[in-house]
């Protein structure tokens, strides 16, 4: 089953719909925050930063991140005008094209044509900064378990 497959709901709780590409940026926006009280690096990012960034789908969702002063926060939707637009085609090339981190997958999709940019570009390239830091780190005794049990799953599955 596709991601593009499953029904978009707007949950009003959380200000949040149920597409993939709008639980994706509202859980970076999240992490950005966490970061933005516990990693000097990312606190050196954001201070003294005013702008927003907005990733969206060409007619469909967009969400915005928005840096204010040392301050992350997010809105749904095209709010006010973003200083930087990432557009994609479709939801589900966008969570792929993200989750990849790789720049070159960037370059493809602007080439072929399923990623649009406009505004400044710098931003893309603190974007791209900040994107290093959002994995967390995993200690080292957890990342042995993890090996094992990728071990035992490829063991009894055989994938």
């Amino acid at each position: 089953m596709k991601l593009s497959d499953l029904p978009v709901v707007k949950l009003p709780v959380v200000d949040v719909t149920t597409d993939p590409l709008d639980l994706l940026v509202a859980g970076l926006a999240l992490r950005m925050k966490q970061l933005a009280r516990t990693s000097p690096k990312f606190i050196e990012l954001i201070y003294d930063r005013q702008f927003r960034i907005e990733l969206g789908v060409e007619g469909g969702v967009a969400r915005q991140i928005i840096i204010d002063h040392g301050k992350v926060s997010t809105e749904a939707g095209q709010g006010q005008p973003a200083d930087f637009k990432l557009q994609f085609n479709n939801s589900e090339y966008a969570v792929k094209t993200l989750l990849k981190g790789d720049p070159t997958a960037f370059m493809t999709g602007m080439q072929s044509g399923e990623i649009k940019m406009e505004g400044d570009f710098s931003l893309l390239m603190w974007f791209n900064q900040a994107a290093k830091l959002i994995p967390p780190k995993i200690p080292k005794p957890v990342k042995a378990r993890i090996k094992q049990a990728r071990a035992f799953l490829k063991e009894k599955t055989g994938k």
